[in-house]
């Protein structure tokens, strides 16, 4: 069971250079600080060689995205970053989410337990190729709820806690935008508390599932921008984590073991105050 993502400001994410996310990556932990965190590396297939062929035609500068590391493309979408950009991400949530073929998914879904593809009598593909280009549009547009109180004195005495503790070591604060040809994503400084990187949460959040070359335990960082939000879009009742198993964000703290374990232990040891 997964809770869906959170769907704005994924255009920033989208328009991070490779070579940002490389520089963050620490798989070996040469620093000491007991975070590793990896890129996701997944093998080439056709429908990521389109989704990355695509994006690069009408990208300014077509290198910055869609780098090979040892044959492999970089993975930044999902919660175990299995998809390459939002292109690669929305035809794969049309098919795999809703059964939904496109131009560059055109096969209805396979069930081997049923005996066979399945069939919904509608000709394939079941959208075009320009309502994804919108879709991708609309998703690279949506902007992020507005930072609130960055003045506010718990707000400033927070985010150094925040740091202190070593949260930010994997929710890091600030990103930089590479390239685009949309001007509001070009080169712009942006506030999503994540690497994009996978790391090992630990037993506690083990689902016994992999994905590309994430192990069982290994979770791409979620982004924590409007997550004080949270609530407010679920019902009044905020659900934290890949399955909605914790209800206040100390619970979240509390599942963190692997790399976060060290952050985790600082965290519970902080004063009331």
């Amino acid at each position: 069971r997964l809770t869906p993502p959170a769907v704005t400001g994924l255009g920033y994410l989208d328009a991070v250079d490779d070579t940002t996310l490389l520089a963050l990556a620490d798989p070996d932990d040469a620093d000491g600080d007991g975070v590793s965190g990896r890129v996701q590396l997944l093998a080439p297939d056709p429908v990521i060689e389109a989704a990355v062929a695509l994006e690069a035609a009408q990208a300014p500068d077509p290198s910055a995205r869609g780098t090979r590391v040892d044959g492999r493309y970089i993975g930044r979408f999902g919660k175990k970053a299995l998809t390459v950009n939002l292109l690669h991400q929305t035809v794969g949530a049309y098919q795999q989410d809703m059964g939904v073929t496109s131009d560059l998914l055109p096969e209805d879904l396979a069930n081997p337990a049923a005996g066979g593809r399945a069939s919904d009598g509608v000709a394939d593909p079941e959208v075009g190729s320009g309502v994804v280009a919108n879709v991708v549009f609309y998703l690279k547009t949506l902007r992020v709820p507005p930072r609130r109180d960055v003045d506010h004195p718990d707000v400033v005495a927070g985010e150094a806690l925040f740091t202190q503790v070593g949260c930010a070591s994997c929710h890091v604060p600030t990103l930089r935008t590479g390239r685009s040809n949309l001007a509001v994503l070009d080169r712009v400084t942006f506030h999503p508390y994540t690497d994009l990187l996978l790391h090992d949460m630990g037993p506690e959040l083990d689902d016994g599932y992999t994905e590309g070359r994430a192990t069982t335990a290994e979770w791409r960082t979620p982004p924590l921008w409007g997550i004080g939000l949270q609530a407010d879009f679920q019902g009044g009742q905020a659900f934290y984590l890949h399955d909605g198993r914790a209800r206040t964000l100390e619970e979240a703290i509390g599942f963190h073991g692997g790399e976060g374990a060290r952050a985790r232990a600082a965290f519970q040891a902080l004063g009331p105050d």
